[in-house]
């Protein structure tokens, strides 16, 4: 594989990962405004933890 292929497929697991951060925070709020179950809601947060991880990890 090339260098530059690399780099676009690293740029797009980091777009990727930046979405996925963005759809967890929006789907906490909206469970935080609504009558979602505390298990659901501690679902989306052990969720957002692990994409935040392996953010963390990509760095």
């Amino acid at each position: 594989m090339r260098h530059d292929d690399e780099s676009g497929i690293q740029a797009e697991i980091n777009e990727l990962m930046s979405e996925l951060r963005i759809d967890v925070e929006r789907l906490n709020i909206a469970a935080d405004s609504s009558a979602t179950p505390d298990d659901i809601k501690h679902m989306i947060a052990a969720l957002a933890d692990k994409i935040s991880g392996i953010s963390s990890l990509m760095r």
